[in-house]
């Protein structure tokens, strides 16, 4: 009788740790981080019938905790600083860019059947990978620089750009 209770037990106490895994996606077109802590916000591709999404071709959401838990941009996160506006688009194509830097323009398309977020800094045009903000000490919602890492979409080679804004 013991170690049917104790079977039990331990079955249901896997049953809640696997109800609460969370499943990341990999394939991401950019990630967003920032020097506060390890959350991140990631920027997938949104289709609609199989064909890009006009009106939000990005669907940002934040990854908490170690990877641990997924939750929605919050209202101020969309409208101030990770949220994402259509500048333009073409057929299976979306030119965007985040709400707190509208000086950089991504374009979203396919390159070698994968959707990518292409940019354009100091003359070379760059896979988005990363971007990453280094926040002021003390002042976590003033912003020193944000690096850009991508890899040349000719070349193939890392690329590194640092805007300070």
């Amino acid at each position: 009788m013991n170690t049917r209770l104790l079977t039990a037990f331990l079955i249901a106490l896997l049953s809640c740790f696997a109800a609460g895994a969370v499943t990341i996606p990999k394939e991401h077109v950019f990630r967003f981080e920032r020097s506060t802590n390890n959350n991140y916000i990631c920027y997938d591709i949104n289709l609609k019938d199989g064909a890009l999404n006009q009106k939000e071709p990005l669907k940002a959401y934040w990854v908490l905790g170690g990877e641990t838990r997924i939750e929605e941009l919050t209202f101020l996160d969309r409208k101030m600083a990770f949220g994402v506006k259509v500048v333009s688009t073409k057929k299976d194509e979306a030119v965007v860019h985040l709400t707190a830097y509208k000086d950089l323009n991504i374009r979203i398309c396919r390159h070698k059947g994968k959707w990518v977020g292409i940019v354009k800094l100091n003359g070379h045009e760059m896979i988005l990978q990363k971007m990453f903000a280094q926040m002021k000490p003390h002042f976590s919602v003033k912003c020193e620089h944000v690096d850009i890492y991508g890899k040349d979409i000719t070349t193939g080679e890392s690329l590194h750009e640092r805007i300070k804004p």
